[in-house]
């Protein structure tokens, strides 16, 4: 079994129907593209067709008549160079000018403009179409590219033509690898005596016999049994070749033109793609918002509408920010190329790239998102990593999470995080866990809080502080605990925030404003649990031994306990803090001499009821100051 090879070219034709593109493929290859019987019996190309070309090339043979442009979109989205074939005979068609916008929206770079048919004209005939050509390629990427007239019947000018591919193969770079397996799934069969086949351009990443991958949008787990490239068993497959894998897991049914095949976990099939689009300046009508169209991404075509997020409608020659809404789930990556064509009749009017893929439904005119989306489209790595971070609020995020939202492997994702924080952008929560949060959102965080405690205080002037919980919920009530508890940390040795032992937090300056009722009543109550030494109350035993509103009480009995001048000790009932104390001093004193102490002992000790020993040697249990064994308590080892 033959092993990976290093690089591969596809190659892709395009012209109008009936220019001689698949008898131009047979030419050069001795192979006839046209696979289908039909196609054979109608002598018209109607899907795709493919051929290898030596050993590092394939050439897709796609339809070249409008009805079937949807199928020469899926072919020509893979497509490294182009051989663009116009007859001598017809010279510019319909179909010339609509696959030459494709190919520019598609951001193909390189080609070789072909002239089919020199045999069935005069050369001064032949000089005129190259001439019209000529001109329309002028600013296109073609503009420069070698012209080379051939006969597909006398095979006049087909090795200059193969000497041009030649040249332009060793020219062309392999496919920019982002590390994640991808592969749209152009051609799907099966084979007796070994199953489901699946066909198509690895689009980025490589894969090996016997990995498990993901099939999607359907996200079914498949397996790889057999691996053929160029007709030769091969152990593994990578970026830029065409390759038939042999699955186990799906049948031929349940797959069809436009499913991805992909690493598991990295790809998440959406509904919403925010993207740049550009309408062609052909088009006659401006696109209007929320217009419905056919949107033609890799080897796929869905329904959805444009919704424009920086215009309210789109003219012919301008770029806009959109969000596509889409009829069925997408499968795509940052930068991907797209075609739009119109629902009906179905004409070619734009097309551009994929900026965000699993996108949330948004409306127009946010400038938050429309910055984002600007910072995105350059598509380096290290701002989508960035970004990502940024746009996640409520969670700090995981290396693997980061690398997962925007297609590229962990290890270089990690690298880009290292420089980060090294700039100071991003700050590392938890070094094992390996969680990031943009320092960004952590100054947006503090602000939050800020604002969220301040308010509390305005509502609240007799409390002591928020609790975190409340806070929590008042921020976001998605917002991540560890993350709210790291940032209070922060605030507080910043001298910004008090964190309270029962977690409630207020700002240093503030000072709690007491009433002249609310005021009475705490020297009340304090007085009454002063009176009351080990014998604890409870709020409704306290609230009996006083008179006045039953709101003012409240107040002051919780003003009490925020301030920590009661304790409850459990069951809800309160000691003033000086017995507390007292309390625990003694617990200690007599473990040092003692090692351990029973209830009774404690209880002899404080000369207290049961009714507040017990709950007191839990409340130290629970601080730390004593563990319970069995019936007895010992001192904590941080006391010893």
């Amino acid at each position: 079994m033959a092993d990976i090879q290093r690089r591969h070219i596809v190659i892709g034709t395009a012209g109008h129907i009936d220019h001689g593109k698949s008898a131009l493929v047979k030419a050069l290859t001795g192979v006839d593209p046209d696979r289908l019987k039909e196609e054979k019996e109608r002598g018209m190309t109607t899907d795709l067709g493919f051929v290898f070309y030596g050993d590092n090339a394939t050439i897709i043979d796609v339809p070249g008549h409008e009805k079937f442009v949807r199928h020469m979109v899926a072919g020509a989205s893979t497509v490294d160079i182009v051989m663009f074939v116009v007859a001598a005979d017809d010279g510019i068609m319909p179909q010339t000018y609509e696959h030459l916008e494709i190919l520019k929206l598609l951001a193909i770079k390189k080609g070789v403009v072909v002239i089919s048919k020199k045999d069935m004209v005069k050369p001064d005939r032949l000089q005129i179409v190259i001439n019209d050509i000529k001109d329309l390629m002028a600013g296109s990427f073609l503009e420069n590219a070698p012209f080379v007239a051939v006969s597909n019947i006398t095979s006049d000018g087909i090795d200059e033509l193969k000497k041009i591919l030649n040249n332009l193969i060793a020219e062309t770079e392999a496919k920019l690898d982002r590390g994640i397996f991808r592969m749209g799934i152009d051609r799907c069969f099966s084979i007796k005596g070994f199953g489901t086949v699946v066909a198509g351009t690895v689009l980025s990443g490589k894969t090996k016999l016997g990995d498990e991958l993901e099939l999607l949008p359907e996200k079914k787990k498949v397996k790889i049994r057999g691996i053929e490239v160029h007709n030769k068993q091969v152990n593994e497959v990578g970026t830029g070749f065409r390759a038939a894998i042999n699955l186990v897991g799906a049948e031929k049914e349940e797959i069809e033109r436009g499913d991805v095949l992909a690493q598991p976990g990295f790809f998440e099939p959406s509904l919403y793609l925010n993207a740049s689009l550009f309408l062609l300046t052909s088009v006659q009508k401006p696109l209007k918002n929320f217009a419905r169209l056919r949107i033609h991404l890799g080897t796929k075509e869905i329904l959805g509408r444009v919704v424009f997020l920086d215009k309210k409608v789109l003219q012919s020659g301008e770029k806009a920010m959109v969000q596509f809404r889409l009829e069925s789930p997408a499968v795509a990556s940052i930068n991907d190329q797209y075609v739009i064509r119109t629902y009906s009749p179905q004409v070619t009017i734009g097309g551009g790239t994929i900026i965000e893929v699993a996108a949330v439904k948004v409306k127009g005119y946010d400038e938050d998102l429309l910055a984002h989306l600007e910072r995105v489209e350059t598509a380096a790595p290290i701002v989508l990593v960035e970004e990502d971070l940024l746009s996640s609020f409520e969670l700090p995020k995981k290396t693997l999470e980061i690398a997962k939202d925007i297609n590229l492997p962990v290890s270089d994702v990690k690298e880009m995080v290292n420089k980060l924080v090294e700039q100071k952008k991003v700050l590392c929560l938890d070094a094992k866990r390996e969680l990031y949060y943009h320092e960004k959102n952590i100054e947006t965080l503090k602000q939050k809080i800020i604002e969220q405690i301040k308010e509390f205080h305005k509502q609240n002037p007799t409390s002591i502080g928020i609790p975190a919980l409340e806070l929590l919920k008042k921020i976001s009530p998605g917002l991540d605990k560890f993350l709210l508890d790291t940032t209070l940390n922060g605030l507080e040795k910043q001298g910004v925030v008090q964190i309270a032992a029962d977690k409630k937090i207020r700002l240093t300056e503030f000072k709690p404003i007491l009433e002249k009722a609310i005021d009475e009543n705490v020297q009340k109550i304090e007085k009454i649990l002063l009176a009351q030494g080990f014998q604890p109350l409870d709020f409704k035993e306290v609230k009996t031994k006083l008179a006045g509103k039953e709101t003012d009480i409240k107040k002051a009995y919780q003003y009490l306990l925020d301030n920590k001048i009661l304790i409850n000790i459990g069951e809800g009932l309160v000691l003033h803090q000086q017995y507390v104390k007292q309390a625990e001093t003694k617990l200690i004193d007599f473990l040092k001499k003692n090692k351990e102490i029973r209830i009774s002992q404690f209880r002899d000790l404080l000369n207290a009821s049961r009714r507040a020993v017990l709950p007191l040697l839990i409340y130290f249990d629970t601080r730390g100051i004593t563990i319970r064994r069995e019936d007895v308590r010992v001192l904590s080892s941080k006391h010893q």
